[in-house]
């Protein structure tokens, strides 16, 4: 990741996997639900690693989060105000 990451699109099913995973689901059960092969979830991660140029499957979750949160990101005047505590009651 010494180079930056690059922005990549994800598919649907890039999407849904990386999705499953985040909530836990081994590839084994993530390629069931999915209807694919283990083998595939293999060869999906694989292929996103490459196209993100991380070595493995931490540094994945590491891009793959920083991009989530960069793309969302509100625009600066939709942030959320915090609110002025109110002054106490005087007595």
């Amino acid at each position: 990741m010494g180079h930056g990451l690059r922005k990549i699109t994800l598919s649907d099913r890039e999407r849904e996997l990386v999705s499953l995973l985040a909530q836990g689901h081994t590839d084994v059960s993530a390629a069931e639900h999915l209807g694919i092969s283990a083998r595939s979830v293999t060869n999906i991660l694989r292929s996103l690693m490459d196209r993100l140029g991380v070595d493995n499957r931490f540094q994945l979750g590491l891009a793959l989060g920083f991009l989530r949160k960069a793309s969302v990101q509100p625009p600066a005047s939709s942030a959320p105000q915090l609110e002025q505590p109110a002054d106490p009651p005087e007595k």
